[in-house]
């Protein structure tokens, strides 16, 4: 069987390989600078922090990787009032400390501490509950 029939280049000086390995596509390559990127460019404006947090906490729930027991918390449903800036990073600091919650449970506390402090006390307190009952 010839070469041309393969879908091969021709061997003609050297040993080229085939037009689909991997050293005929870094030959022909197009760096990531010089690359079209097409024709919607859309620049953020300056509140654009919390962003990036908020798109990874909406792939996380999209997989269903959130647990439900930190969804329940008032910490985190009381985050729901504040803007994106402010919301998001909150929200992910609390994801990561409640993984690590049973070996570091002092980094959980002031993690929660934390977004308490960022939400005003309602009229059940800032757990959600009232004091007295």
């Amino acid at each position: 069987m010839k070469a041309q029939q393969l879908g091969e280049r021709s061997r003609v000086g050297g040993w080229r390989g085939s037009p689909n390995s991997i050293a005929a596509l870094l030959a022909h390559q197009v760096l990531y600078p010089h690359q079209d990127r097409g024709g919607r460019r859309r620049r953020l404006s300056g509140d654009g922090f919390g962003r990036g947090e908020r798109r990874y906490l909406g792939r996380l729930e999209r997989r269903g990787l959130l647990p439900l027991e930190l969804l329940a918390l008032p910490c985190w449903r009381r985050l729901t009032e504040f803007p994106t800036a402010q919301r998001s990073p909150m929200r992910l600091a609390l994801l990561q400390a409640w993984d690590k919650r049973d070996k570091a449970p002092l980094h959980w506390s002031r993690t929660q501490a934390k977004a308490l402090a960022l939400v005003p006390a309602g009229p059940g307190g800032a757990y959600g509950y009232m004091a007295d009952r």
